[in-house]
């Protein structure tokens, strides 16, 4: 069984510290990338790195690692290239410490970064392109591969299992209910449409309908879309300084499906032939809606365990640059 080391860039929220309570080493949820290194058998936690000596000792005392260090510099000054890098600082130091990473002669064999992986699309073909030209032993490219993490959840998996196979029909209309910006939130949504419904066709953002709820580079747009799969795909807004909400609502020929909770639970309503006026009509009764968990609070770990079995020549990876670059693309025609 192969053993992978791994270097984490970026000791905050998604990298090292969720609240205690909610992520921890054997905790239910896991929710930071620490985490599921921890728990995979097949990776151990080699460093972490951060400029931030506060957090960088609060990640230590939690997690471990063998070495912590301010620079990815210092890191391979006298220690072996990690295996694995994953790149969890701010989306704008994404570009340039990964040409850092780049720069060096000896590379990882894989790089995982957080979403949406640059900062505007130049940066990430760049960033995409780079990858594919640098190798670490002469023959084996770099490969990156991207935490839009519902792509990683089993219950996404099989959503997107059934619509390939047209088990719900076709699919009728989309409606997102998002906030906090369309890069930093909504480009979520965008990367799922296109798991879901194939290549972006086309869309325009509808005027007056933004949202100014996390920052005026990065607004919170209403949008009207369209995708290879589905025709009307429209992005709502919501005021994320009142309240975070994720959620997403899809008519389908034959079902409707609804993810709630931020996306941690999907309920299923089916056709009823006949309801209390007459004819046919979804079915609401709670009896028969039927809701699932995705399995969003694990999804980190299958990302590591994608990552492993990537290394291991057992599968492709889920999410790559390419798939980044396609939703920095979305960006730009949006904008």
């Amino acid at each position: 069984m192969n053993q992978y080391k791994v270097a984490i860039i970026g000791c905050g929220s998604i990298g090292a510290l969720k609240p205690e309570h909610i992520d921890y080493p054997n905790s239910p949820n896991i929710l930071t990338h620490c985490n599921s290194i921890d728990r995979h058998m097949q990776t151990e936690l080699m460093a972490i790195v951060d400029t931030n000596d506060k957090q960088l000792m609060k990640a230590k005392e939690k997690w471990n690692p063998q070495l912590t260090v301010k620079t990815y510099d210092e890191l391979i000054s006298g220690n072996p290239v990690p295996d694995i890098v994953i790149l969890a600082v701010p989306t704008e130091h994404h570009y340039e410490t990964m040409l850092n990473i780049f720069s060096h002669p000896t590379l990882p064999k894989l790089i995982i970064a957080e979403k949406p992986f640059c900062s505007n699309s130049i940066e990430a073909e760049e960033i995409a392109s780079l990858s594919k030209e640098k190798c670490t032993d002469g023959r084996r490219k770099v490969p990156i591969m991207i935490d839009y993490i519902r792509r990683y959840a089993t219950g996404y998996q099989e959503i997107k299992k059934q619509i390939d196979s047209e088990d719900f029909g076709e699919a009728l209309n989309c409606r997102v209910l998002y906030t906090r910006g369309l890069k930093h939130e909504g480009c979520h949504a965008l990367d799922l449409m296109r798991y879901f419904f194939g290549k972006y066709a086309g869309g325009h953002i509808l005027q007056g309908g933004q949202i100014i709820d996390r920052n005026s580079d990065d607004p919170t747009y209403e949008i009207e879309m369209w995708f290879e799969k589905c025709f009307s795909v429209v992005f709502q807004p919501c005021d994320g300084r009142l309240y975070g909400i994720f959620e997403i609502d899809i008519c389908f020929e034959k079902c409707r499906l609804r993810f709630i909770d931020n996306g941690l639970y999907v309920e299923k309503y089916s056709i009823a032939e006949e309801n209390e006026w007459g004819h046919k009509s979804l079915d609401y009764s709670l009896s028969n809606v039927l809701r699932t968990e995705t399995g969003l609070t694990t999804a980190l770990y299958n990302l590591v365990d994608n990552a492993v079995k990537f290394l291991d020549g057992e599968e492709d990876l889920i999410c790559t640059a390419d798939d980044a670059v396609a939703v920095h693309e979305i960006l730009d025609h949006l904008k």
